[in-house]
């Protein structure tokens, strides 16, 4: 696709259907893209500019533990009133669950394929443009105060900023100083002066609410507010315990799970309170109607929803962020169901100011923020790492989910199957390699749900499976028993295995209906598999996704290193 490709062009990739692309797909989507569509001049919108644009980020705020998105909690009242006021995205998500790329991915309105700034180490090009940057050439003064970690100055956030802060230290609950810091730059302003501010805290992030780090607020309030009786003897909720817990070295009782999600919730309502005085003093100081303000988050946090603790996986708890956004002339309390992106903040806040946008794949959210739909479907795409994609959609059929995943340090060279496996071809062709583990086999094959025969397989033969097929087909191999290596007395290995394949990635998929199963725990791939195959062509638009410009990689300093361990980002 030529490099001149429209705005329009670009916005019909995620809002319109469109045909596949031919050949086989990769899995592996975190390095490709489309390209990126040219400059042009804003769209004109009914919204004024304002004087100043106010981004904030509340680092792991999941929506679903607010209010305002009907969580049971009294977590967050003031933000349920400000989301009153103006307009709330119901189905906001990142690109990544990750802070890094997800934040980066804010400021540049790119995948982040595109933008390639990933941990632990990537450099953001020169050749990309950023918010504050771009306000910057416009006359705009510009201030933005993070909390280290992996929204360090370094990796290319401070860039644009005549005034950036990023302490990188240990404590967590650091969302009063960040945004007395936010205040002390607006109350240096000139009479008038247009600025771009940007705020972030890490105070929701693990370890979930330290009561030793408070200052002006009231410990006794947070510590029993969701709550009460004894402590369970657990681990510590720190992110090197968090992520010890995901290899399966740590235990975590029922009770013990509670106390770290009250303690999640509770942060929320510190970070609500110390919000709801940051505002006041902003409507003190006559800017209240002076600014358009978008509040969201990076990504999510799970709860062994999914099995797992931290923010690693693609399911909603992890990708579906708060997105509320208020400007002096949208009308409020106004709720949008389409699905929107992360990268769409950027060009947002470029079309409200009247500022020609850089290349970007984000598309503006003036439409939905005026009332209007701009399509009849919409969608967003989200990797995890090099082993899962997905892609959320929303359209006359509903609102679905769909996730790919393969085995990391599988792929091609293979992967082990149990009992059953099934999957998904889409070349002319099917071509395996297979041979049984420990033991004689029977394997058979179906494809698109009629017998393809069946096939002896021994431990020490390989033994090649092929067939002619019609398109995208689905595949089906079903093994007369597996054994594990651990039962064996071989290794540890507790996985049932029955046969080793070659040929084809080993793929699973998995399909949410996100109405009727918002958290997204009944797999429906296999009873709906045409839904599958129409998400998935609409999923490999973005096989293609690519580096706009080449990273660097930056040395990390030993500070930034101790405050990415306690993070649990580093081992």
């Amino acid at each position: 696709m030529p490099r001149e490709t429209t705005l329009a062009h670009r916005s019909a990739l995620r809002r319109t259907p469109r045909g596949p692309f031919p050949g086989w797909w990769l899995v592996v989507l975190a390095l490709v893209a489309w390209p990126l569509v040219a400059c042009r001049a804003p769209t004109p919108t009914p919204l004024r500019p304002t004087r100043g644009y106010l981004l904030i980020s509340i680092d792991t705020l999941r929506a679903d533990h607010l209010g305002t998105y009907g969580y049971e909690r009294p977590t967050s009242p003031f933000l349920d009133s400000l989301a009153a006021r103006g307009v709330l995205f119901e189905n906001a998500y990142v690109q990544l669950p990750g802070t890094l790329p997800s934040h980066m991915s804010i400021f540049t309105g790119l995948y982040p394929a595109e933008h390639g700034v990933m941990p632990p180490a990537g450099v953001l090009s020169g050749e990309v443009a950023t918010l504050p940057e771009v306000f910057k050439r416009h006359g705009f003064r510009t201030a933005g105060h993070s909390e280290g970690g992996y929204v360090h100055g370094g990796y290319g956030f401070a860039r644009g900023f005549d005034e950036w802060s990023h302490e990188a230290k240990e404590i967590e609950s650091d969302a009063e100083r960040t945004f007395a810091r936010g205040l002390d730059f607006l109350r240096r302003l000139g009479a008038d002066e247009r600025f771009f501010l940007f705020l972030h805290t890490y105070s929701v992030h693990d370890p979930y609410f330290r009561l030793d780090e408070l200052s002006s607020y009231p410990r006794e309030k947070y510590a029993g507010l969701y709550w009460q009786g004894p402590i369970p003897e657990t681990f510590p909720p720190t992110g090197p315990e968090l992520s010890a817990f995901n290899r399966g070295e740590r235990e975590l009782s029922a009770a013990g799970l509670e106390l770290f999600k009250a303690r999640y919730d509770a942060a929320i309502t510190y970070v609500d309170d110390v919000l709801r005085d940051f505002f006041a003093e902003l409507e003190a100081l006559g800017l209240s109607d002076e600014v358009t303000v978008v509040l969201t988050s990076d990504h999510g946090e799970e709860f062994l929803e999914h099995g797992r603790l931290t923010h690693i996986q693609i399911h909603p708890e992890c990708l579906r962020v708060p997105l509320i956004v208020l400007h002096p002339e949208i009308p409020g309390a106004r709720r949008v169901a389409g699905v929107v992106e992360s990268i769409d903040i950027a060009p947002t806040l470029y079309q409200i100011a009247g500022i020609e946008p850089p290349e970007m794949s984000g598309e503006s959210l003036v439409p939905w923020l005026l009332g209007r739909s701009p399509a009849e479907s919409s969608e967003a795409f989200a990797v995890a790492d090099r082993a899962q994609s997905t892609l959320v959609r929303a359209d006359a059929q509903g609102l679905h989910q769909l996730i790919i995943s393969q085995p990391t340090n599988e792929g091609m060279e293979g992967c082990w199957m149990g009992r059953e496996l099934s999957f998904d071809v889409l070349s002319g062709s099917l071509e395996l390699e297979a041979f049984s583990y420990h033991e004689p086999r029977e394997l058979r094959v179906t494809i698109d749900g009629r017998s393809a025969g069946t096939h002896h397989l021994l431990p020490t033969e390989v033994t090649r499976i092929s067939a002619e097929l019609d398109g995208v087909s689905r595949i089906t191999l079903e093994a007369d028993g597996c054994v594990s290596p651990a039962s064996l007395g071989l290794s540890e290995d507790r996985r049932c295995l029955a046969v080793h394949l070659r040929g084809r990635p080993c793929i699973d998929f998995q399909l949410f209906d996100l109405e009727a199963d918002p958290m997204a725990q009944q797999n429906r791939s296999r009873e709906a598999e045409p839904q599958v195959r129409s998400l998935l062509q609409h999923l490999r638009r973005y096989e293609r996704l690519e580096p706009v410009s080449t990273t660097s990689v930056k040395e990390l300093d030993p500070e930034l290193e101790e405050r990415l361990r306690a993070l649990g980002y580093l081992r």
